[in-house]
């Protein structure tokens, strides 16, 4: 009993001594503003159409490339295609100038 009694007692002059201090205490605000970061705008080129039809092009890859099956052809966007091709049994990706049609390795 008496160990509740000094426990009770302890408690209430915690809670009485803590609320004057709350009280004396400045009530602070922070002076910084947050600043807001505006991500930069990111122009991009345009995308450019490739003069020649994607037809000239495969023929243009079996022309420079014989025994070469064309899979798929896809056009970039700098103008130029992005052919990927099977000669026997391997498959490679290569590009092709899309103004003149000459294939780059």
């Amino acid at each position: 009993m008496r160990r509740k009694l000094t426990i009770i007692a302890l408690a209430a002059m915690m809670l009485a001594a803590g609320e004057p201090a709350m009280a004396q205490s400045p009530n602070l605000q922070l002076q910084v503003k947050p600043q807001l970061r505006i991500q930069p705008r990111i122009n991009k080129a345009p995308i450019r159409q490739p003069i020649i039809p994607p037809s000239m092009a495969t023929k243009n890859i079996q022309v420079m490339i014989p025994g070469a099956t064309v899979l798929k052809i896809l056009p970039l966007s700098n103008g130029d295609f992005m052919a990927t091709i099977r000669i026997e049994n391997q498959v490679k990706k290569i590009r092709v100038d899309g103004e003149t049609g000459a294939v780059q390795n």
